[in-house]
């Protein structure tokens, strides 16, 4: 199988409105360079219904499948399934009820195309749904500039090389288990260079629900 620029590992409960929008969000991508894997948490016919007919018609991009169980733990669990699964260049980890604009895998094309170094992490602005991201003042739904900095993040705005990720996996399975996972790969990154190399798309890549 092709080793694609990116692999999402999505994750699933229900929802399924937001997971047709989500799931079409890549298929409209105006780069095909990526792949994509939704993981329910636990069985659900309507979750593999829906997912079935996208995959019928993107055999090679869009795969899916469920826990045998329920794991309910924000879907850590599953990101940390996710990640030892996937085989991408870089992995983005999201839930299933986001969505991203067409040119997402287009803009990180671009960024790649003038770095001298490959970056260990890629960064992105996004619109946040929760009220006062980040401790800052801001109703829900507002511009949320993205740092790789603890608050600063979330889960869904950043690209990480696959390699460092299967490395640290995703330990944390609390609330903020995202801010321990993006700390992990810091650590990790400086510990084997004593440099962290990120880069940032000053766009606005995602939407968070």
């Amino acid at each position: 199988m092709a080793k694609p620029l990116i692999h999402v590992v999505a994750v699933a409960y229900r929802r399924f409105g937001e997971l047709k929008v989500f799931v079409q969000s890549w298929i409209n991508q105006t780069s095909t360079n990526w792949v994509l894997t939704v993981i329910h948490d636990g069985k659900d016919q309507e979750f593999d219904n829906i997912m079935n007919e996208f995959s019928q018609s993107y055999q090679d991009q869009i795969f899916f499948f469920s826990t045998h169980k329920r794991y309910n733990d924000y879907g850590h669990t599953l990101r940390h399934i996710g990640i030892q699964k996937s085989y991408g260049e870089y992995i983005l980890l999201t839930n299933a009820d986001n969505y991203f604009i067409p040119k997402t895998v287009s803009y990180v094309e671009d960024l790649l195309i003038d770095c001298i170094n490959e970056p260990n992490i890629i960064i992105f602005d996004m619109i946040h749904s929760h009220e006062n991201p980040g401790n800052s003042r801001k109703p829900s739904y507002s511009y949320f500039s993205v740092e790789l900095e603890p608050l600063k993040i979330d889960i869904s705005a950043a690209l990480v090389k696959t390699e460092l990720a299967k490395a640290v996996g995703f330990r944390n399975k609390t609330f903020n288990g995202d801010q321990y996972y993006f700390s992990d790969i810091s650590s990790y990154v400086k510990s084997q260079s004593d440099h962290i190399n990120v880069e940032k798309i000053h766009s606005v890549l995602l939407v968070h629900n």
